[in-house]
Formats: C-alpha cells, sequence, structure tokens
C-alpha cells in the first residue's frame, strides 16, 4: 500500500512539474490562447484526478485498518468470554479432573494469541492457584476465594487489554516463559 501511495505521489509531482513547463512555453510562445486554455484544463483536469486518487488511497488503507481492528477486538472479547465461562464452570466443580486441566491448558494457548502481556501474567497467576489447590485432597472455602480472587485480577487485567488502556509490550522470550510456565504449572498428577 505504501509503494502505491509513493508511486502516485511521484506521479502526482511529476505531473505538476510537467505541468508547469508546458505552461511557460505555452505563454512564452504565440499560440492562440484557446490552446493555453486547453492545455491548462487538461493539466488541471490530470492533477485532479491524482490528488483524488491518492486521497482515496489513504482513506480506504484507514478503513481497512479500522475493520481489522474492529475484528481482532471482536476475537479477543469472544476468546475472553469462553475464558471467563470456563474458568467460572471449573471453579463450580470443587472436583479437579484431567479434562479441567487440558481445557486450561487449552486455554492458555488461545489467550497467548490475543492476550496482553497484563492478561498473560493474570492467567499465569490464575493457574499457579489452580494448581496449588489442584494438589491439595481437600478444596477449602479458603482456597476457592483465593482462585476466585486471581480470576477477578484476570477481569481486571482482561478489561484494560479490551479498552486497550496499557500498551505495555513483552519480548517474544518473556511470553514463552510465561506461556510455558503456566504449562508447567498444570503438569498436576491425578
Amino acid at each position: 500500500m505504501k509503494d502505491k501511495f509513493l508511486i502516485r505521489l511521484a506521479l502526482l509531482t511529476a505531473t505538476v512539474i510537467f505541468g508547469y513547463i508546458l505552461i511557460r512555453t505555452v505563454l512564452s510562445s504565440d499560440f492562440n490562447p484557446m490552446i493555453s486554455e486547453l492545455f491548462a484544463a487538461i493539466i488541471g483536469f490530470a492533477l485532479t484526478v491524482m490528488t483524488t486518487s491518492l486521497l482515496l488511497s489513504k482513506q480506504t488503507e484507514a478503513e481497512l485498518r479500522k475493520e481489522e481492528s474492529v475484528q481482532f477486538l471482536n476475537l479477543k472479547m469472544n476468546i475472553y468470554l469462553e475464558l471467563l465461562n470456563q474458568l467460572k464452570d471449573i471453579i463450580a466443580k470443587k472436583k479437579i479432573n484431567s479434562d479441567d486441566v487440558m481445557e486450561l491448558r487449552l486455554l492458555n494457548q488461545r489467550i497467548s494469541f490475543i492476550g496482553s502481556p497484563d492478561v498473560l501474567i493474570a492467567f499465569n497467576r490464575f493457574v499457579r492457584a489452580f494448581a496449588e489447590m489442584a494438589n491439595k485432597e481437600e478444596k477449602g472455602d479458603e482456597m476457592i476465594d483465593n482462585l476466585l480472587d486471581q480470576m477477578s485480577l484476570l477481569t481486571v487485567h482482561i478489561r484494560n487489554d479490551l479498552f486497550q488502556t496499557d500498551t505495555k509490550q513483552l519480548k517474544s522470550e518473556e511470553i514463552k516463559r510465561i506461556i510455558l510456565s503456566s504449562d508447567d504449572l498444570l503438569d498436576i498428577n491425578n
């Protein structure tokens, strides 16, 4: 897209320069005034078409970026809603089985695709609390409260990510470490 814009800009500049030279040549010669006006009209038309084309291409590019952003935001929102619903279902069971662990691992992969660094870190903390709960024989109310607290913090980070209030960036190695750490925490012996 940027190459096309630069080509159009160069063409517009060349037309302006060529048009100026042509008009100067026609005006300095003894041509009929009607010929001068014809040249000026043709050059004016060409400049108008090129300028309009240049502006429309930038507008189209901006609209495509906007549409892409909206679709990605919808994808994020759907994945986050699914994440929260599945986490709610897992917590409500109070009994953790291997399917729950597998579900969390798959969720980890899905949110690593779209989640902000803060969401990944918060999910990692949730998984840590979940792993501690899974390793205990008896699941008390305090453990469930801790898990719900971690889920609440995760929700706050999800909200910030959806409304893009944080522009923090992590390096890919750091993101990889967080994701693999969540997976390692879920290596629970049932």
